[in-house]
């Protein structure tokens, strides 16, 4: 997949973009705050509906502007497809496909896009929440089976740990956590399962682009630590009766485990266990790469976990992502630099943005197309 057209209005220091792309690899290349992370954040947008980079609205919003623009074409190996997406600084949004008016959850799995930008680092060696945030999200883009089960799981968390603190006060019995309690679990082993399987699915992926990327054979690992509950493991994505198993037996597991924490969490009003505090581990020779990979490791593992992420985006949606990467090579040498290169080779099209036109492999820079991005416009060079 490739978008071929990208169209910006008072979006982010753009005030009015439209830009063809082509396919292979395509260089945005600027000076720092010209634009050229917002030209990608853009058509993450386009693409889903939401930004990776935004906490709210108002920040995608042009200043002076009330209202920003976001539109793409995306062309796949079946179809072209045009989306839409319109944004209030207010926080409205209204989403279009092909003209017709949408909603968010319509673009799941519809034009998957895979980004890479500084703060993947922070996935790896940061806190258990960016770890699952990223996690989150990225299955949420590709399953809706996924997202819907990750929004009733949040919606019976917050019901539970308000009533928890009733409990606390004496102002609700105990047993009103019951049907909370099958909700979390119901929806929780879903939650778990399909994390699960996701990772495992993931790992081999990223262990793959982890030894292309730097040459060694040093083994990358990718795995799932629930806080409570156990797995069946990261088998792999998984259809019909293993997949039904495998939640099965984990709502069973959570179910027990929500019931035996449950003096814990009234004193403390609030859930402490469950897919709310599980991580995600990477691991480089079997330690802990936040704690003991040097920031050269961390950042080729946190590549590596992306170039993955495409991989696993393809099998799930037949479609081969758009591979974004923003500001990747600033911090690697010559041969990790043609690395993300050889581990992208299957991609039908890398949007790569740079500081330094100097840091692209010379090999790379003969075949590729180069933008100049300076103060919101972008011509080629």
């Amino acid at each position: 997949m490739q978008a071929a057209h990208i169209e910006l209005r008072q979006f982010r220091n753009y005030e009015r973009l439209s830009l063809p792309l082509p396919a292979g690899v395509v260089v945005l290349h600027g000076p720092n705050g010209s634009g050229k992370t917002s030209l990608l954040e853009g058509i993450c947008v386009a693409a889903s509906g939401d930004s990776p980079r935004a906490r709210t609205t108002e920040e995608m919003v042009r200043t002076g502007a009330e209202h920003a623009f976001v539109a793409a074409e995306f062309q796949t190996q079946a179809r072209r497809t045009k989306l839409e997406i319109g944004i209030a600084r207010t926080g409205q949004r209204q989403i279009k496909k092909d003209g017709v008016v949408r909603r968010r959850d319509d673009l799941i799995g519809l034009a998957p896009v895979v980004l890479f930008w500084a703060e993947d680092i922070d996935v790896v060696r940061g806190e258990p929440a960016d770890r699952r945030r990223l996690l989150d999200r990225e299955l949420s883009l590709v399953s809706r089976h996924y997202s819907h089960h990750l929004t009733r799981y949040r919606r019976a968390l917050e019901q539970r740990n308000r009533l928890l603190k009733l409990v606390r006060e004496g102002r609700e019995r105990p047993d009103a956590l019951d049907p909370w309690d099958r909700a979390l679990a119901r929806h929780g082993a879903v939650v778990v399962a399909e994390r699960s399987a996701f990772l495992g699915t993931l790992g081999p992926r990223a262990t793959a682009a982890y030894a292309v990327l730097t040459g060694t054979v040093a083994g990358l690992v990718i795995g799932y630590s629930p806080s409570v509950g156990g797995t069946d493991g990261g088998g792999g994505l998984q259809e019909g009766a293993g997949r039904d198993a495998s939640v099965e037996a984990t709502t069973g597991r959570l179910a027990q485990a929500l019931a035996g924490q449950r003096r814990v969490d009234i004193a403390a009003g609030v859930t402490t266990g469950g897919p709310h505090r599980d991580d995600v581990l990477f691991l480089l020779n079997g330690r802990p790469v936040r704690m003991y990979g040097s920031q050269g490791e961390q950042r080729s593992c946190a590549v590596a976990m992306r170039i993955g992420l495409a991989a696993v985006a393809r099998a799930m949606t037949g479609e081969t992502p758009l591979v974004l990467l923003d500001d990747v090579l600033s911090e690697l040498d010559g041969r990790h630099r043609q690395g993300v290169f050889d581990a992208c080779e299957e991609s039908e099209q890398v949007v790569i943005t740079c500081c330094d036109y100097e840091d692209i492999p010379s090999a790379v820079r003969a075949s590729s197309s180069v933008l100049e991005v300076v103060g919101g416009t972008v011509r080629a060079i």
